[in-house]
């Protein structure tokens, strides 16, 4: 199975540890080999593609959720985000005391889940549980930085500019996409026409910003229909579709398959 072709892959955001073995891959068309203690990040910059693993190769989730994970930290600090999503260098490096320290955080999250799934009714036990595990993943993506950081190449800049507006396209548009779907407005909150802004993100991604906006939004789409209790009138409402015709055409224009069918599948 190739772990990197999960489903949603694209949208989801995720600190791993390599703890055995070796696994080459390619990375923005890049080759690249993660190792043992390696921590890497998946995020929806980071495009990785299994070519080989060797037979011993394992790696552990240190947690796996959506990117507004990551938001708390590039409010207070964006340079600090905008690291932890590199696109060119997606890794660092551990000690052994770093991937204990990793592994450490990893059981404590399992733990917080485990605790959070227990608990059947909105309470403020819930909330609490809810914002301890936020607090432990944005803590363990601190250390990430940190690490990363330590070994990161000062003198390497890149296309930090580009880098830099992709970044911030990225958290405008999980804070936006069941809003605004135009290019326009993302070009507008980020100063830029609307061709140049698309010129940027294609340039930054390979994608174009309506790839993304399609990309986003059809993966949450799936994400609901996937929920039994939740009908395809109530997706269509919680993605601000003005009916369930236009979200059916929508979907369908992307997926090849009517939300129906799509939730027929899988639930």
């Amino acid at each position: 199975m190739n772990f990197f072709d999960d489903i949603d892959n694209d949208l989801y955001f995720g600190l791993y540890l390599c703890t055995r073995g070796k696994c080459e891959t390619i990375v923005n068309d890049k080759p690249c080999v993660i190792t043992e203690g390696m921590a890497f990040i998946k995020s929806p910059l980071v495009h990785i593609k299994e070519f080989r693993r060797s037979a011993d190769f394992k790696f552990v989730t240190i947690f796996n959720d959506e990117i507004e994970t990551l938001a708390p930290i590039a409010e207070t600090n964006f340079d600090i985000g905008q690291d932890i999503l590199q696109q060119n260098k997606f890794y660092c490096k551990c000690t052994p005391e770093e991937q204990t320290l990793f592994l450490f955080i990893k059981n404590s999250l399992d733990k917080h889940k485990n605790n959070l799934s227990s608990i059947k009714k909105p309470s403020k036990l819930q909330e609490v549980t809810m914002r301890l595990i936020a607090l432990t993943e944005q803590s363990a993506l601190l250390e990430y930085a940190r690490i990363f950081l330590q070994q990161q190449d000062s003198g390497h800049k890149g296309n930090e500019k580009e880098r830099s507006i992709m970044v911030k396209f990225i958290f405008l548009l999980f804070k936006n996409y069941n809003c605004h779907r135009e290019v326009r407005y993302y070009a507008n909150l980020l100063n830029f026409s609307p061709n140049h802004f698309t010129r940027i993100i294609k340039k930054a991604s390979n994608r174009t910003p309506s790839e993304w906006i399609a990309i986003i939004t059809i993966i949450q789409a799936k994400k609901l229909l996937r929920q039994n209790n939740i009908s395809i009138k109530e997706v269509a409402q919680k993605l601000s579709f003005p009916e369930q015709f236009t979200f059916r055409k929508y979907f369908k224009q992307h997926t090849g398959i009517s939300p129906k069918e799509y939730k027929m599948r899988h639930t």
